[in-house]
């Protein structure tokens, strides 16, 4: 009679382990699909605001018509985690002209 009860609570306590446990993985697994989330929209967000200084500082030296050492150093800060960010495209593309730029103003005679 005392093996049945043993089976019973044995059986009892290793389904309530697994279900624990499968309870414990799910719950793991959603917060960390949440956190990948709300990373990937930092990320996104970043890389948005970079673009947008990046394409600010650009402008701002193509008005003046020369972009000096501050300014190269500026656009260089804020172009590599841009690119690391996964940044390409327009962004690039204005960084390259903006290192196309004359260094000095340029003479209005």
């Amino acid at each position: 009679m005392k093996d049945w009860i043993i089976k019973y609570w044995l059986a009892a306590l290793f389904g309530a382990i697994t279900g624990g446990l499968g309870a414990a993985v799910k719950h793991l697994w959603g917060r960390q699909k949440c956190q990948t989330a709300r990373q990937d929209a930092v990320e996104d967000g970043l890389r948005g605001l970079l673009h947008d200084r990046i394409h600010e500082r650009y402008h701002e030296c193509e008005v003046k018509g020369y972009a000096d050492v501050r300014d190269r150093e500026n656009m260089e800060l804020l172009y590599e985690p841009y690119h690391a960010l996964g940044g390409n495209g327009t962004g690039t593309d204005l960084y390259n002209k903006m290192r196309d730029l004359p260094t000095a103003q340029p003479d209005e005679n």
